[in-house]
């Protein structure tokens, strides 16, 4: 295992700290935390950044999420809609299995009925 130098660490120690200025330059543009911090940590981690064209690109990643944003909106929406109806699903599915029981219950009580009659029908007929 390689052990890792004072420079190694001061570069990652960098790395983060550029992606926390990121995040938040981009946050303070309107872009929401969710999509800023993993835009930021892919632009931390694609290499150096010169200061001067740090504004430019975050003005592009602004400007792409801003012509996304109602395709972002809607599939977070559409992800909640999803969680909502799986939980729906999933409670249906147990009313489901309690009605297939009660189901069972009924089919053998009605089963022991026609047996005791069948059987008593045939008892009168001796």
């Amino acid at each position: 295992m390689r052990r890792r130098s004072a420079k190694d660490v001061a570069v990652e120690a960098v790395g983060e700290t550029l992606t926390e200025q990121l995040a938040q330059e981009l946050e303070a543009r309107g872009v929401p935390a969710s999509f800023a911090v993993p835009v930021a940590e892919h632009l931390a981690a694609s290499g150096r950044l010169p200061h001067q064209q740090r504004s430019p690109i975050l003005a592009g990643v602004v400007a792409a999420y801003a012509a996304h944003q109602p395709d972002y909106e809607a599939l977070e929406e559409s992800a909640k809609n999803i969680d909502e109806i799986q939980r729906l699903m999933q409670g249906f599915a147990g009313e489901l299995r309690k009605l297939e029981e009660g189901l069972r219950v009924v089919s053998a009580y009605v089963l022991r009925m026609h047996d005791k009659a069948n059987a008593e029908t045939i008892k009168r007929l001796h």
